[in-house]
């Protein structure tokens, strides 16, 4: 799988994300997540400018929730992960946690659809 098809592109990716979902939160971000059919883990990202007004702030805080999903990438359920800023990060500290974040995100969402946990499970063992 290439990273470039690990990630939310459709706005009803977004909204079925949005709509009922289950989350994980750091000082900075809020990960929220819901099991797929694609059967790999996607990521999509909400940085708002209203949080971070300079674009050189957001961009920087997009490549590190990018690279901190790549880096877990492996070890995530098939879940539809959707990562929204919430407060400023300190430079430096944006991607403190994530990865647990995601991990606890996705293991949370998981427990709440279990129907979509065997499809998951059985896939992992396939390679």
């Amino acid at each position: 799988m290439r990273i470039r098809d690990a990630r939310l592109v459709r706005k009803a990716d977004f909204d079925r994300v949005f709509a009922e979902n289950q989350r994980a939160r750091t000082d900075y971000v809020m990960v929220m997540a819901r099991p797929n059919e694609v059967g790999h883990p996607r990521l999509g990202m909400v940085i708002a400018k209203r949080v971070l007004a300079r674009a050189v702030d957001r961009n920087r805080v997009k490549r590190c929730v990018r690279e901190s999903f790549r880096q877990v990438l492996a070890e995530l359920p098939a879940c539809d992960f959707v990562v929204r800023l919430i407060a400023k990060p300190v430079p430096g500290d944006e991607a403190r946690d994530l990865s647990r974040t995601f991990k606890r995100a996705g293991a949370r969402a998981m427990a709440k659809w279990p129907a979509a946990a065997p499809a998951a499970a059985a896939e992992p063992s396939s390679n």
